[in-house]
């Protein structure tokens, strides 16, 4: 079994702080060329390959370092592990399964990855581990995997958290006709060919209203959607792109009294939600990142004011919906995009096990994080500890 030299965590928090990845790279040609099987290097380069915005480049590196070695333990962990988690995990992008190293990093669990293929036996042995977690991605092309994993994983050795066909439901145009129907609020989404859609810019096309939300169906990462408010809108954006099917939904305006969108990650362990971070900001899609946190103290201010207050306030507030969130979910272990409206109702847009989780923020800017960060780390290291020592009782789901 190969050890991967850095791992996805430590990599990414290097490239935050404005490391010069080449030369961590020349380092790991260099292990390469002394031994052209050290698949670790390999899947640490297409780590870097991506990190730099070369995703092609890095599958292709990624898919050689599979060809060699399908099985891979992080360095992430602490030096004496009480623990032993065997993740399956999906060959894809970096952001495509649960991010358990940054979950792990310093922690006493030794994280073990097994890559799933579609069509493939999991490779004959199988390091020894206490717990099983289902990291893999709940989308199209992963479905064979997770149908796969769901009948090898029936009557696993150990207890298993995230089963493969609660994570498949989180596909999603599933998720959200099964939010809709548990009386969840969520925008509701509908697959779309593009000559629908194209219908859909014609001025006697009554049945759509505007504006709407859009993406490719291809297209995982929400930064990438666009709002549509017109017909001609619509027409710009089809010239733009020559996709065959779209992810469209109505647009939810989440705007406060201020005019500012304020959009809220959440992670549920164990049916507790913890705050992941307050996104403050002028545009509609409302990500973390544009919404540039770092130049505005007062919005600072505001999320550290949510992190101290949020178990009072916004979880007493929405503790009816929280638990209908996670009977609907199933899952141990999640994450919610999710915002309020002016009226205080709670709007669920996306749910997903893949969301990041990180404590890469700067200190000096955000000295409230780390403790937050470091609450939620806590909380998923003992949760996995309480599902590992569940064998022979109820198993994790």
């Amino acid at each position: 079994m190969n050890t991967l030299p850095i791992g996805l965590a430590k990599l990414t928090r290097l490239a935050f702080a404005g490391v010069d990845l080449s030369r961590v790279a020349g380092r790991l040609l260099g292990m390469c060329e002394r031994d052209p099987d050290h698949a670790g290097a390999l899947m640490d380069l297409a780590v870097i390959d991506q990190l730099e915005g070369n995703l092609a480049t890095g599958l292709k590196r990624q898919a050689m370092a599979l060809s060699k070695q399908r099985v891979f333990r992080s360095t992430c962990c602490g030096a004496n592990p009480r623990l032993r988690v065997l993740a399956f995990v999906a060959a894809a992008d970096i952001g495509a399964n649960t991010p358990l190293e940054f979950l792990l990093e310093g922690s006493d669990i030794a994280l073990t990855m097994v890559y799933v293929l579609a069509g493939r036996a999991l490779p004959t042995e199988l390091p020894d581990h206490d717990l099983a977690f289902v990291a893999i991605a709940a989308t199209r092309p992963n479905r064979p995997l997770l149908a796969e994993l769901e009948a090898l994983l029936a009557y696993w050795p150990t207890p298993v958290v995230n089963l493969p066909g609660r994570v498949s439901m989180l596909e999603p145009v599933e998720l959200a006709a099964n939010l809709t129907d548990a009386g969840l609020r969520t925008p509701i989404l509908r697959r779309v060919l593009r000559d629908e859609l194209r219908a859909a810019t014609s001025s006697h096309a009554s049945d759509w209203r505007f504006p709407i939300v859009i993406r490719a169906v291809e297209q995982r990462n929400e930064r990438g959607a666009e709002k549509i408010d017109t017909p001609f809108g619509l027409t710009l954006f089809l010239g733009k792109r020559s996709d065959r099917s779209y992810l469209v939904s109505p647009f939810v305006d989440c705007r406060g009294r201020d005019g500012l969108y304020r959009k809220i990650r959440l992670l549920f362990i164990d049916r507790r939600p913890y705050a992941c971070h307050l996104a403050v900001s002028e545009g509609w899609s409302g990500s973390y990142v544009d919404a540039r946190m770092e130049a505005d103290m007062r919005r600072r201010s505001e999320e550290e004011r949510f992190f101290a207050t949020f178990d009072t306030e916004f979880v007493t507030r929405h503790a009816d919906t929280f638990d209908a969130l996670v009977e609907c979910i199933g899952l141990t272990y999640f994450g919610v995009d999710c915002a309020e409206t002016e009226n205080g109702e709670l709007i669920v847009f996306k749910v997903d096990h893949t969301l990041l989780v990180h404590d890469m923020d700067p200190v000096d800017v955000f000295p409230y994080k780390p403790p937050q960060m470091r609450k939620i780390f806590d909380a998923f290291a003992s949760y996995l500890h309480r599902a590992a020592s569940a064998a022979g009782e109820t198993e994790p789901r």
